[in-house]
């Protein structure tokens, strides 16, 4: 399940970089933009993966 379309995210934050006066078609910004995107989209499903270990130690089978 996609929590955000990826057009929208990526829209937003293109804006706030050009906000902050970079160019977010320039090729450094598009290469930390994928890993800063990467990054925290791993640690957001470690956190998922957590909080439904949590769930599930409160009350089995609810989580599913």
């Amino acid at each position: 399940m996609q929590m955000f379309d990826g057009a929208e995210v990526s829209a937003e934050l293109d804006a706030r970089l050009r906000a902050a006066g970079l160019n977010p078609d320039d090729i450094t910004v598009k290469t930390i933009k994928t890993i800063v995107s990467t990054f925290f989209a791993e640690r957001t499903s470690e956190v998922l993966k957590r909080v439904n270990e949590v769930l599930g130690q409160i009350s089995p089978d609810t989580t599913h």
